[in-house]
């Protein structure tokens, strides 16, 4: 099931990338988007999958640079063995993000760095840290995919989600 949504997700991007024409104006813009996430290392043994939503702000400097801002939240599904050794509780992390845009057409790369907030009893923050590359594939869809990890002490957890965007300047 991993496999086949991977596949699926880099098909889309790459459907995205083949066709990407529009290039970002000058100025602010505002997206909004869902994210599909799989978890990796150590993390898939307590989740198989996540879902998640955030909102992001980027002022475009010019058609190469930009700045951004990204707050959402992320639920991670338990796995059901988990469920039922008493462990019931989904996890939940709200991060917090900036970062630097670098576009080349409608393609980009975007670095950020941020800290992550867990929503769980007793959970604590983190560092973060996640790269993206996307494709602005029309005026208002922004396709990406992201590696996002959290560091905290000796712990490290992430995931590899896909990003689709609804994007509008203003």
């Amino acid at each position: 099931m991993k496999k086949a949504l991977l596949l699926f997700a880099a098909g889309l991007f790459f459907v995205g990338v083949s066709n990407a024409q529009y290039e970002r104006p000058i100025g602010s813009e505002f997206s909004v988007g869902i994210t599909g996430a799989l978890p990796v290392g150590d993390f898939s043994d307590v989740s198989s999958f996540g879902l998640g939503g955030d909102l992001k702000y980027a002022y475009n400097f010019n058609e190469s640079i930009a700045a951004t801002v990204s707050a959402g939240y992320n639920n991670f599904f338990v796995k059901d063995e988990l469920k039922n050794a008493g462990f019931d509780k989904n996890v939940g992390i709200v991060p917090l993000k900036a970062g630097v845009r670098f576009s080349m057409g409608g393609l980009y790369a975007e670095p950020q760095l941020g800290v992550a907030i867990g929503t769980n009893e007793g959970s604590e923050s983190a560092f973060t840290y996640a790269g993206q590359v996307g494709v602005m594939a029309t005026q208002n869809l922004d396709l990406s995919l992201r590696y996002e990890g959290w560091s905290k002490n000796d712990i490290k957890n992430g995931f590899v989600g896909l990003r689709v965007a609804y994007t509008m300047p203003f």
